[in-house]
């Protein structure tokens, strides 16, 4: 793609993008109506990339790889890739919002408890006058392992006719779904961004301003979810300082 390079770091990939870009990128498939997705890179989808071949194969396979990580950002940098601009899905999904209701474009959401991704969708519109929104969809748990509900899914996506999907199924079931399924969405681009819809209704606060300009995003989510995220913190964290050894340089 012109104008930024994709850039390896340790057994991974990210695109140095800045977020005029990212919109760039989105304008060329809604104006070509060419199906895209994007992912994002912080230490957990790095990890899991390193240890699952096909979800590596669904990272690698996205048309916008975008850093998510401060400490990803640091290491770039020892390594000579000074990353241009750190975009978390939590800060990505209004912006889009915002660029879509400049532009005319219209957004769907497929994530989320009940009632979360209206309640997303609810805000947005408040928020940026003249956003469209299709439709919002809290899919049923293990929808993807049934073939009709996972089709059904599908159809109703691709019946909305929206311009953008934000799918907020978290990973890697998001990455993978999109990798196995991106045509059949019937969407121009597919935009991954986790518990973004969470932040973007208001049931999730986050961090203070001073945590995240500290490199402290995740310690402020693991002290609200020391269960769910011990592992993800303070064992899989090992794998990264292993990768860290082999791929050094």
């Amino acid at each position: 793609m012109p104008g930024y390079n994709r850039e390896r770091l340790l057994s991974s990939f990210f695109d140095n993008v800045t977020f005029d870009q990212v919109c760039e990128v989105l304008v060329e498939h809604v104006s070509n109506r060419t199906p895209g997705y994007m992912m994002s890179l912080n230490l957990d989808i790095l990890i899991r990339a390193d240890k699952d071949p096909e979800f590596r194969d669904a990272l690698e396979g996205a048309d916008l790889i975008l850093m998510d990580s401060a400490p990803l950002m640091k290491i770039a940098r020892k390594r000579g890739v000074d990353c241009v601009e750190k975009l978390s899905g939590s800060d990505l999904m209004p912006r889009i919002c915002e660029f879509a209701a400049n532009k005319g474009y219209s957004c769907a959401i497929v994530g989320g408890m009940p009632g979360v991704p209206e309640k997303a969708a609810a805000a947005l519109s408040a928020q940026y006058p003249g956003l469209i929104f299709k439709g919002s969809i809290s899919p049923e748990y293990g929808f993807e392992k049934d073939a009709e509900k996972l089709q059904m899914l599908l159809s109703k996506v691709a019946g909305m006719h929206a311009d953008i999907l934000f799918l907020c199924l978290g990973e890697p079931k998001s990455g993978l779904l999109v990798n196995r399924h991106l045509g059949e969405f019937g969407v121009p681009f597919v935009f991954n961004v986790g518990a973004a819809v969470d932040f973007c209704a208001g049931n999730v606060d986050r961090a203070p301003k001073w945590m995240q300009d500290h490199s402290l995003e995740w310690f402020y989510r693991f002290l609200r979810e020391p269960k769910r995220l011990f592992r993800r913190y303070f064992i899989d964290s090992w794998h990264f300082l292993a990768m860290c050894r082999k791929h050094k340089g």
